[in-house]
């Protein structure tokens, strides 16, 4: 065997070794395609197929879970609204499809796509036209499944680094990719869904499916190549770890403020809302989370309306907001309370990211600034996928074509705000792991890791070292073994090493940072910690109570003002909630004429009354004014509203009573219906007066309401029909509201009396009911030889709601001859009057005489 070292002779410059050289590809055919052609072939093995199938059926079941977390709560709400009721109106009813395989596929592809596309024409009244709009809903809850669970499954099934490298990572991640993008493209184009109205109006919906197409690539792309693709150098660099740390912050942002929300929409969820409708929360947790974290950094969330779309506010008023949404604009202020869980967060964060960085001896400001600017560019990212938005193209007619778009979102500059707050991160990152080491060490291993913590605290590059090529064992002196405990060290003087013995090996291993290496750590003193941990808590427990205790002294009180008292008031009738409202303040009247302050009757009212402005104007000791502005319809009324002031309630709440409830006399009139249903509610209405001891067949009744615009019918017959009629109450002042329901007839009670009058004509030709009373007066005879209807009444006339007349009916009848005299037959038409009766509910028609010619 040949000596490698000889000292004597001069060494020629080597070069160093390569590994040996790919096998050759036949002659004509490009390395590179042969690449490819082999990833094709490797597709098609076992291996490769099982993985894709176990791919398909992760994100199809993370779809299908997501998906239904929408059909469940929109089949329910169809169901209960009874829209199904309607199908027959369409040819293909939304509703009626909801449960459909079709309507499935389409929310299973929305999870996807992240969002749907609308098209439809339609036209009537002389007008038509047509519209494209695209909903975008992106599920950030089902981007990161996606990407977690295929990472998971190819960690598990495709064990160790492909052969050639992170290019045939990338190659295979590409085409697992594009299959499954693929698949689930196809899939999604069965989701379309086609409705028709009444043969005015005609839509599809389908996904979107370059969304499909796009997400199921990428997501698959990055999860599956990060799992496969060697680490390319021994020390990251500062851009990864800057990606990983931001990635850190961000799902740190997204988790803590999606749980938040949950518990805040769980918390003030109505009653009325059914339990189904939670479920869409789980596909919007990601964008939940991140506009609450938006906020927790005073940020702000936004609509943008533009086009054709600003017209809608003059249509919804304020359902539609119109202005930026702030963190002191969250549940009346209370919200602000996200910005200690901010604060909080930042901390915890900023111990942790300072845990898996390598301890310095100072604040090492080369590696501070890539957590901001990572994080800068991935809010930017989320801030684009969670902006939910509608718009499109719409073209009417002689109208021409209109942009109309609609979202909302996070702010441009929440997300500098949210990048500051990363900064603050990044530099706390370098200064509390010290700090918490030396007062509470504990802390460290729960919020960093135990593995972390305890390279932390040996001084320990956090980045793995990758091997260096093993040098011959004769040109290298053994280096002396170095202890690999991770226990801190006690020692004053940071422990040295040697360079100059090994200039080969510092190649190869990761750079020591500009600051220097980190000395020894120094635990605080028993003595130290106890004060320490003392006045810490001290100061923090009394701030706690003393902010808290402030806090909820000064809270109630401002929500115990004699104006927030009216402000509650009107805002529960502004509200529809009349059973709070009178609870609240007890209206004072007999249970007779309280029957239409309820839930039901202001749930259906047009409009109820809007709070324009509460205002003291005085106030004593014991008692305040308030002016209250409200309006209805745009027409704003005052009322003034004397509050009492009430014993202190522990001796630091006030207290306030409103005595006067806020209500306007109405009267209702019916002239045949005694049931009548005002808004929701149903009222019997009592009998009118009445003289000559006739019976009275008017209703009505007196009653109070609370302001607003109420609608008022009575319920339809297969006789009756009655005009709905709006009762507007204004003001206390006001002269009395009053409304008169109209009642009509229906075709049915024309036919009902035409029947009769035909009937009444039959009986008049024939024996002996000719001879009653109504009869045409030549056929009221009993010598006639014979008698006859040639020609019926074909139609009648109602003259109001109690009497009518026929048109002409025709008879014929010749009287008997006698010994001197032969009569001729003869004919005449009469036409027939009577009246209706409507006591029973049910009308009784009576016919009572016939015209004399």
């Amino acid at each position: 065997m040949e000596n490698l070292q000889q000292p004597d002779e001069p060494k020629a410059p080597q070069t160093p070794s390569n590994p040996p050289p790919p096998p050759l590809a036949p002659a004509g055919q490009n390395p590179q395609v042969k690449k490819v052609i082999d990833a094709l072939v490797d597709l098609k093995s076992k291996a490769s197929l099982q993985l894709l199938a176990i791919q398909a059926g992760a994100i199809a079941v993370i779809a299908i879970v997501l998906a239904l977390c929408y059909l469940i709560p929109l089949a329910s709400a169809a169901k209960e609204s009874g829209a199904s009721d309607y199908s027959d109106y369409s040819d293909a009813g939304l509703a009626s499809q909801l449960n459909s395989f079709k309507a499935f596929i389409l929310l299973f592809s929305t999870m996807l796509g992240g969002g749907l596309k609308i098209s439809g024409n339609g036209g009537g009244f002389g007008m038509s036209g047509e519209a494209h709009l695209a909903l975008s809903l992106v599920s950030i809850t089902a981007i990161l499944a996606i990407c977690i669970t295929n990472y998971l499954v190819v960690r598990k099934l495709k064990r160790g680094v492909p052969a050639g490298g992170w290019k045939s990572a990338a190659l295979n991640s590409g085409l697992h990719a594009l299959v499954l993008a693929l698949v689930f493209l196809i899939i999604s184009l069965f989701g379309k869904l086609s409705m028709e109205a009444m043969e005015f109006v005609s839509a599809t919906i389908s996904p979107r499916y370059a969304g499909v197409f796009f997400t199921v690539l990428l997501t698959v792309f990055f999860s599956q190549f990060i799992a496969t693709a060697p680490a390319r150098s021994s020390a990251e660099t500062p851009l990864m770890n800057g990606a990983r740390e931001a990635i850190t912050l961000v799902v740190a942002v997204l988790t803590v403020f999606a749980v938040v929300g949950v518990i805040i929409v769980l918390v003030n969820k109505s009653e009325d809302m059914p339990w189904s409708m939670t479920l869409m929360l789980l596909p919007l947790l990601g964008t939940l989370g991140a506009y609450l974290g938006a906020l927790g950094v005073l940020g702000a969330v936004a609509p943008n309306i533009s086009g054709a779309a600003s017209t809608l506010e003059n249509f919804t008023g304020d359902s539609i907001p119109t202005s930026a949404y702030r963190i002191w604009d969250f549940a009346d202020g209370k919200g602000a309370w996200l910005i200690v869980l901010t604060v909080l967060l930042v901390v915890a964060v900023a111990i942790r990211v300072g845990i898996h960085r390598t301890r310095t001896s100072g604040i090492n400001w080369q590696r501070v600034w890539q957590l901001p600017v990572v994080t800068l560019v991935l809010w930017m990212i989320l801030a684009w996928l969670t902006s939910l938005s509608l718009g499109g193209k719409i073209s009417a007619g002689e109208l021409g074509n209109m942009n109309a778009d609609v979202s909302f979102g996070i702010t441009w500059y929440s997300v500098i705000f949210l990048a500051i707050g990363a900064a603050i991160v990044s530099v706390l990152a370098e200064l509390l792991p010290l700090q918490v080491y030396r007062y509470f060490p504990a802390l460290l291993g729960v919020l960093g890791g135990k593995a972390a913590t305890e390279r932390w605290i040996s001084g320990q590059s956090q980045a793995p070292v990758a091997t260096a090529p093993a040098a011959p064992a004769a040109s290298v002196a053994p280096a002396p073994a170095t202890p690999t405990t991770t226990m801190p060290v006690t020692t004053t003087e940071p422990a040295t090493t040697s360079f100059a013995a090994a200039p080969a090996a510092s190649a190869n291993t990761a750079p020591v940072s500009p600051v220097g290496p980190a000395p020894a750590l120094q635990p605080a003193s028993a003595a130290s910690k106890t004060k320490a941990k003392a006045v810490g808590f001290g100061v923090l427990g009394l701030a706690v109570l003393v902010g808290l205790g402030i806090g909820a002294v000064t809270y109630l009180n401002s929500q115990r003002k004699p104006e927030a008292q009216v402000e509650q008031y009107l805002s529960l009738l502004a509200d529809g909630k009349a059973d709070k409202a009178g609870e609240m303040v007890d209206p004072g009247i007999d249970n007779a004429s309280r029957v239409l302050l309820t839930d039901d009757a202001m749930a259906g009212a047009e409009q109820r009354l809007e709070v324009v402005d509460v205002k003291r104007e005085s106030k004593d000791d014991s008692s305040a004014t308030i002016r209250a502005t409200y309006a209805i319809n745009g027409e704003q009324h005052e009322k003034v509203f004397s509050v009492d002031r009430g014993d202190k309630e522990f001796g630091l709440l006030d207290t306030w009573e409103l005595n006067e409830p806020l209500l306007v006399p109405v009267k209702i009139s019916s002239g045949l219906v005694s049931d009548v249903t005002v808004g929701k509610e149903q009222v019997h209405l009592g009998e009118g007066e009445s003289f000559f001891d006739e019976t009275s067949s008017s209703y009505s009744g007196d009653y109070y309401v609370y302001p607003g615009i109420y609608n008022v019918t009575a319920p339809s017959t297969e006789y009756q029909e009655t005009d709905v009629q709006q009762l507007r109450a204004n003001h206390p002042d006001d002269l009395e509201a009053a409304v008169t329901l109209s009642t009509v007839a229906t075709a049915k009670v024309d036919q009902l009396v035409l029947e009769k009058v035909r009937a009444f004509s039959t009986a008049c030709v024939t024996a002996p009911t000719n001879l009653d009373e109504g009869c045409p007066y030549e056929l009221q005879a009993k010598d006639l030889e014979s008698f006859s209807v040639k020609k019926q009444a074909e139609q009648v006339a109602l003259e109001g709601m109690d009497t009518f007349e026929s048109s002409p009916v025709t008879f014929k009848y010749k009287q008997t001859d006698k010994e001197y005299i032969d009569y001729d037959e003869e004919e005449i038409e009469r036409s027939f009057t009577g009246n209706i009766d409507w006591s029973t509910g049910q009308p009784v028609v009576t016919v009572t005489d016939s015209s004399w010619w």
